[in-house]
């Protein structure tokens, strides 16, 4: 009987200890997840901070391309100029050209920027989703799985993270368009 007893407890106890240990594991996960979902909104706050930044320069720029292209217009009839090699003996064509060949660098940069920073966003929203409802499902999800959005996550806040410190775009990097080419579409 002693020993049939004693077996009882050690079954029980081990039972106490598995459960325990069990508990603790999913108090770290949901912790962990919910870490990582705080994370994941400052950062989702950063890129929206950003996108809107992003599309009011696009915009500016956009606007300050416009004005240059009317300037070259209005020097156009002025002069009386028709062709590529005539107007950029024109200072004022010709420095307003490759003011526009910038902008249009710069606007190209932020596009891609912004496209970026949305998808990231989308991919964060996505990652936000998933922890959410393995949280409600904490209990019967094995820790593999959890560790597994976890290190996706992580990956996600590092990738996106060192974004929102960088500038918009490089200067040096844009690409510049074809100056004879932006005078064509202007001279339409």
């Amino acid at each position: 009987m002693w020993k049939h007893l004693r077996c009882s407890f050690v079954v029980v106890g081990i039972v106490l200890f598995l459960s325990g240990g069990f508990v603790s594991a999913t108090g770290y996960k949901t912790t962990e997840l919910n870490r990582k979902m705080t994370e994941i909104s400052s950062l989702q706050h950063s890129l929206s901070e950003k996108i809107a930044l992003a599309m009011t320069k696009k915009e500016q720029l956009e606007e300050k391309t416009e004005s240059l292209k009317q300037e070259i217009r209005h020097e156009k009839e002025q002069m009386q100029v028709e062709s590529y090699p005539n107007a950029v003996l024109i200072p004022r064509i010709d420095y307003n050209l490759k003011l526009i060949q910038l902008l249009l660098g710069y606007t190209t940069s932020l596009e891609e920027k912004i496209v970026y920073f949305q998808n990231g966003r989308d991919t964060l929203d996505f990652f936000f989703q998933q922890a959410q409802d393995d949280l409600l499902m904490i209990k019967t999800l094995n820790d593999l799985e959890v560790d597994k959005l976890i290190a996706q996550i992580n990956s996600a806040l590092d990738e996106y993270t060192s974004e929102t410190t960088k500038p918009l775009f490089d200067v040096d990097a844009a690409p510049l368009k074809d100056a004879e080419q932006i005078w064509n579409e202007i001279k339409k």
